[in-house]
């Protein structure tokens, strides 16, 4: 993989601790405080999130779309119903999980043949896919800062910007 790419996913590491632990100082019920908002709840980003994340990595083990999609409706009501700490565990040991695939050198680059269930094959890797995993991570961690400013509250700086300066000093 790219040194950029796993750059790029420590980062995405990083930025999902720092919403972790920001939620960790607000009030318990405001992680499933109802919220008019794209998600009902910021435990449904959460779950929903990692529910992807499980997904790509069961696809990038040679899984098909179709088995990631079935895990994430298997396991959606599971996910959303855990605490903010089980939560937090889950996303570490999935983390886990990646760096070991990553350290897979060859698994990689390895040619991944994708089948969408609507229709049509992708040809990637598991590498050029990264930027996608860190990318959707990004966009739903724009969603819970929304919808803690929504209920009054202040989210924590998760920029990739932040990340380098604070891992460069």
């Amino acid at each position: 993989m790219s040194d950029l790419a796993l750059q790029l996913y420590e980062y995405n590491v990083w930025a999902h601790q720092q919403i972790f632990n920001r939620l960790k100082e607000l009030p318990q019920e405001v992680y499933r405080q109802e919220i008019q908002s794209v998600f009902p709840s910021i435990s449904h980003v959460l779950s929903h999130v990692y529910l992807s994340d499980l997904g790509w990595a069961e696809v990038f083990s040679g899984k098909s779309m179709n088995h990631a999609l079935a895990l994430a409706e298997q396991l959606t009501d599971q996910t959303v119903a855990k605490e903010l700490a089980e939560m937090e565990a889950l996303f570490l040991k999935l983390s886990e999980r990646y760096t070991a695939f990553f350290e897979q050198k060859e698994q990689i680059h390895k040619p991944l043949q994708i089948e969408n269930p609507a229709g049509g094959i992708m040809k990637t890797t598991a590498s050029e896919l990264v930027p996608h995993v860190v990318n959707h991570g990004t966009y739903h961690r724009g969603n819970i800062t929304a919808m803690l400013r929504q209920i009054g509250y202040a989210s924590a700086p998760t920029d990739y910007g932040l990340y380098l300066y604070m891992k460069k000093s």
